[in-house]
C-alpha cells in the first residue's frame, strides 16, 4: 500500500500537536472549500515500517519516545487505548450533546434537537492539553466533533473553529484532503485512498522525523550497515531542524498561508523562534533541540525553569556585544520576562496558555 507523509526534506518533530487540529489546522469550518486537492509539495510517497521495527535496534530510544505525548497523539477512541483519557459518557455539561458507547462503538447525538447520531472512532491529542474526536465517514469525508475534552481538567470545551456552528450541529464534516493534512501531524503516514491511518502508524513516530525506514531496516536486518543509511538529524543546521519541527508547529510560510496574525508566536512555536533575534543572531545554531529533547516530553517551564535558563545562559553569560548578560537579572527568571505565557487560542474559552517563542526584550513602560 502506498502512503502519504510530510516531505522528507523537512523531516518533522512536534511539541503540542493537538493544537494543530484544535486551532485551525482544518481552517475556518464555515469557509472550508469543497474537496480541495492536497498540495503535492506537502506530500510524498514512501515505504514505512512503524516504531516496532525501529525498536529492534534502538530499544532505549523507542521506549523513551513511546512514553511521550508525541507517541500518544493519535489513538483509537476506546477505553483500552485511552485508559484514563477516555471521555465520560452521558450528557456533556453546558451543551446539548450526549456521548454514547455501545459494544465499543462511540457515537454522539443532540437528542433534544435531532435524531441524528455521528460516529467517533479516533482521539486526536495525547491528553496533555485537549483531545478532539473524529471519524472518517468514507474515503471522501472526515467528521470532527464540535466538543473537545480536556482530561486533566475533566472539562469539555467547544472545538476551536466551531464556535459559530448553529445549535444542534454535531460538528463539521471536512473533505478528506483536509483531514489528511491534520492526520500528518498526528500519524507517521496516511493511505492514498481515504485518510484513516493504520494503527501501527498512530502518533508522531520515528519515521515522522527520520523518514521512511524500510530500506534502513532491511539493511540492518541483513547486517549490511553500509546501505540503507538514514540521515543523522544531529548533523543538521538549526534552520533545517527548525523547519523539521515547523511542519507541525508553524513556519512563517504556514502562518501566512493560514492567514494567521503575527502574534501567534506562542501557539506556532517554530515560527516564533525563527522570528526572534536570538535565532537570527545565533549563526544558525539555535534550534528547537537546544531546549527540547526529540524523544521525551518538553519539561515544564513552571516547574523546571532552571533547565531552560541554563540554555539561555550558554550564550547570555558571555561578555560580547552580541550576547550581553541581562541587566535586570543575569542568572534567573529569563522565561517570565523574555518568553511570557499568553493565551493560546484567541476567541476560545479554553483556559490554556503557551510561552511566546519570539524571544524579545520587554518594552519599558
Amino acid at each position: 500500500m502506498r502512503y502519504h507523509t510530510a516531505p522528507r526534506r523537512l523531516l518533522g518533530l512536534g511539541l503540542t500537536l493537538v493544537l494543530m487540529i484544535m486551532a485551525g489546522c482544518l481552517g475556518d469550518p464555515s469557509l472550508t472549500p469543497a474537496s480541495p486537492k492536497p498540495k503535492a509539495a506537502l506530500l510524498e510517497t514512501g515505504t514505512f515500517m512503524g516504531n516496532a521495527a525501529c525498536a529492534e535496534c534502538h530499544s532505549d530510544i523507542a521506549r523513551s519516545h513511546g512514553q511521550s505525548s508525541h507517541a500518544q497523539t493519535l489513538s483509537l477512541l476506546s477505553p483500552r487505548d485511552l485508559g484514563a483519557r477516555v471521555p465520560p459518557l452521558g450528557k456533556i455539561a453546558q451543551s446539548e450533546f450526549v456521548l454514547h458507547e455501545t459494544a465499543g462503538v462511540f457515537t454522539v447525538a443532540a437528542p433534544a434537537l435531532s435524531d441524528q447520531k455521528a460516529p467517533l472512532d479516533l482521539a486526536v491529542g495525547s491528553g496533555k492539553t485537549g483531545v478532539t474526536y473524529v471519524a472518517f465517514l468514507d474515503d471522501n469525508k472526515m467528521a470532527e466533533f464540535r466538543m473537545s475534552y480536556f482530561p486533566i481538567k475533566k472539562s469539555w470545551y467547544i472545538t476551536p473553529g466551531q464556535e459559530k456552528l448553529v445549535p444542534g450541529s454535531l460538528g463539521k464534516v471536512h473533505p478528506v484532503a483536509n483531514g489528511k493534512k491534520c492526520m500528518l501531524c498526528h500519524a507517521v503516514a496516511v493511505p492514498e485512498t481515504g485518510g484513516k491511518p493504520e494503527k501501527r502508524f498512530f502518533g508522531v513516530g520515528c519515521e515522522s522525523c527520520h523518514g521512511a525506514g524500510a530500506a534502513h531496516v532491511a539493511a540492518a536486518r541483513s547486517g549490511k550497515f553500509d546501505i540503507g543509511k538514514m540521515e543523522s538529524l544531529g548533523k543538521l543546521s538549526a534552520t533545517r531542524l527548525n523547519l523539521l519541527c515547523g511542519k507541525c508547529h508553524g513556519t512563517r510560510e504556514s502562518v501566512k498561508e493560514a492567514h494567521l496574525p503575527s502574534d501567534v508566536s506562542n501557539r506556532m512555536q517554530t515560527y516564533g523562534l525563527m522570528e526572534s533575534k536570538c535565532f537570527q543572531k545565533s549563526s544558525d545554531t539555535l534550534s528547537c533541540l537546544t531546549c527540547h529533547s526529540p524523544h521525551e516530553n518538553a519539561k515544564s517551564a513552571t516547574r523546571e525553569p532552571v533547565f531552560y535558563e541554563r540554555a539561555c545562559l550558554t550564550c547570555h553569560s558571555r561578555q560580547t556585544p552580541q550576547q550581553k548578560p541581562c541587566p535586570i537579572n543575569p542568572t534567573a527568571k529569563c522565561l517570565s520576562c523574555h518568553m511570557p505565557a499568553r493565551k493560546a487560542l484567541a476567541g476560545s474559552e479554553i483556559p490554556m496558555t503557551m510561552a511566546d517563542h519570539n524571544i524579545q526584550i520587554p518594552k519599558k513602560n
